[in-house]
């Protein structure tokens, strides 16, 4: 059978290990995929599928002109398993890497722009297991981005298996049905050949309604209603073998998102709603609805020795037009120059500028000091854990950063940020032990220029320990004023202001926040805050039930929810709390010690 487009073997290109088939999946997978597609596409669409190891294409046959004729195919289908990324094997060598190489070359290109507007490629994964993380990184660093594939995953309690049709939707930890994911293959191929057959042109043969909910590879609708100057940095895909190295990714993905957040005329989601997208594998479009952004920036990071190369591409969400790429393999040496001329170049593309002193501030060189600004990095990433554990790693970390570099400001700032996180009801110091080092350090890092960050570990300890609500409300209004981006402020005024009374300017101020900062534990943190102080406890359980689901390790909660179920009286569900929280972490707080010891009473 021929393909619809001439000069094309065959449309669908199927790509697998034969151990994955040894149950059959493949095969089945394959029959159902032409069935759904025979419903899907009016023309019929030929489908490639070596079925007879004795008459096809085996892994141990040579590479020859029968098999670069058949990978002459639109769309090339990788059945990605816990086997497939193995750089010695047939599938890999031949089929998915030469795919990617050919498709390259030919008259459509890899990737196509879509009838719908959106971008896709023509290599379309179907994952059927979670891979380790060596798997996906060898992966993404051949497609030379992130792994966005459609899944045929059923999760249990140690279970991670193929899919198949008659599992149950209600069994999978994963939710997902085997004829939804199906439906999902069929449609990213008719929108995929549709690109190809008719670019240029929109809507084809497509009901725009049926497209608006739909959850598919190729693509999706556009935000609602976002701000043409918002934009979402996504953690940065670390490319080195080494899963050691995450910090180094996450770290220049911050970096490049405070550089950014400083732009009072953009809109930048926190870092702490981004890092949920870490291992996804939805799309550009998809992510940007889901935080109401115009703009994503992405990109990858390796660093080897004292070499480091950081690959970074901005995208309109709306038409997934990539509006601007570039690779830089540097020394270590210029990092920050490359974080700096990034943050430039995206607030050009998104017509802001950095006024002269912030544009100053950019080109600051934080440390000359290499293995100060890594150990900063790391501690960086601890702090930003959510944990107790991860506060006391950061403090040791900042420390060490500050011994090579004495005049490390940003060292400073966190390392009394990590002290003022200690100190809180989950913490593990009490507030006297905590505040002697948060003054020590605070100073140092005041005196060589405050930043948001210090007026809000300062207003911190103005509430906290001196009980001086008015002077706390001060620092924070000017930390507003520094950087209206930065959410950890805002919700900490809400936090303020019900202290004082003002619980209905607090849910403003938690609202705002939540904009810049929709899918983090502090919005179910100060949210919970707020209903409670207005009397409405049933919603604030609710509200700490459902972080719990994304959150669960987050101690805080458990606090909260014992100390809700005491003010109701509710004494076992209380003591359940807690027990609940001790198992979260080797920390036992004081404040949460005691509520155990009252609702066991």
């Amino acid at each position: 059978m021929s393909s619809i487009l001439t000069g094309f073997e065959f449309d669908v290109f199927i790509s697998y290990r034969h151990n994955d088939n040894r149950s059959g999946w493949v095969t089945e997978f394959v029959k159902a995929l032409q069935e759904e597609l025979a419903a899907t596409i009016k023309e019929s669409v030929s489908v490639y599928f070596d079925t007879n190891p004795h008459n096809g294409l085996l892994e141990t046959h040579n590479v020859d002109k029968s098999l670069e004729s058949k990978l002459k195919c639109l769309i090339f289908i990788p059945i990605v398993s816990q086997t497939y990324c193995d750089t010695k094997s047939f599938a890999w060598q031949h089929e998915f890497c030469a795919f990617n190489k050919l498709a390259k070359e030919d008259q459509f290109g890899r990737d196509i722009k879509l009838s719908n507007g959106n971008v896709g490629s023509r290599i379309l994964p179907i994952k059927i297991h979670d891979l380790d993380s060596e798997d996906k990184t060898l992966l993404e660093n051949e497609l030379g981005g992130v792994l966005r594939a459609i899944e045929f995953i059923f999760k249990s309690a140690g279970v991670n298996r193929p899919l198949r049709a008659e599992d149950k939707r209600e069994d999978n930890l994963s939710r997902l049905f085997y004829r939804d994911q199906l439906n999902k293959v069929a449609n990213a191929i008719k929108e995929i050949i549709n690109g190809l057959r008719f670019p240029g042109r929109k809507d084809i043969d497509q009901d725009p309604q049926s497209l608006s909910g739909r959850d598919t590879f190729a693509g999706t609708k556009a935000p609602s209603d976002p701000s043409t100057k918002s934009i979402a940095v996504l953690p940065f895909v670390n490319l080195s073998q080494d899963a050691t190295q995450e910090y180094f990714a996450d770290g220049i993905t911050e970096n490049i998102l405070i550089q950014l957040a400083s732009l009072k005329q953009l809109r930048v989601i926190s870092r702490t709603s981004v890092m949920r997208y870490k291992k996804t594998t939805k799309s550009a479009p998809e992510i940007a609805i889901e935080l109401n952004v115009k703009y994503i920036l992405e990109g990858s990071a390796q660093m080897h020795g004292n070499k480091v190369r950081i690959s970074v591409q901005l995208i309109d969400a709306v038409s997934e037009d990539h509006l601007w790429s570039k690779v830089f393999v540097e020394s270590m040496d210029d990092i920050f120059a490359i974080q700096s001329s990034v943050a430039e170049i995206v607030a050009k593309e998104l017509h802001a500028s950095f006024a002269p002193q912030e544009s100053k501030k950019l080109k600051e060189v934080p440390t000359k000091n290499l293995e100060a600004f890594d150990l900063f990095l790391k501690g960086r990433h601890a702090f930003n854990q959510w944990g107790v554990e991860g506060y006391i790693a950061a403090s040791e970390y900042f420390k060490n950063a500050i011994a090579l570099d004495p005049e490390f400001k940003e060292a400073y700032s966190y390392l009394a940020s990590s002290y003022s996180a200690r100190m809180s009801w989950n913490g593990d110091l009490s507030p006297d032990e905590a505040n002697k080092n948060i003054e020590l350090y605070l100073s140092e890092a005041w005196k060589r220029g405050p930043t948001d960050n210090d007026y809000l570990t300062k207003a911190f300890v103005e509430f906290f320990v001196n009980k001086d609500f008015a002077a706390s409300e001060k620092l924070l209004v000017e930390a507003i004023a520094l950087n209206s981006n930065n959410a950890s402020v805002l919700y900490t005024y809400s936090y303020l202001l019900n202290m004082r009374g003002r619980v209905e300017e607090a849910i403003k101020w938690v609202n705002k926040a939540k904009v810049i900062e929709p899918l983090s534990a502090a919005y179910f943190n100060y949210q919970t805050i707020s209903l409670h102080f207005l009397g409405k406890n049933e919603e604030a359980l609710d509200t700490l039930k459902e972080g719990l689901k994304l959150f669960p390790s987050v101690l805080r909660f458990y606090d909260f929810m014992a100390r809700i179920y005491l003010t109701l009286e509710r004494w076992e569900e209380a003591e359940e709390a807690v027990i609940a929280g001790f198992r979260t972490s080797s920390i036992r707080p004081p404040s949460m010690v005691a509520f155990l010891a009252i609702a066991s009473a």
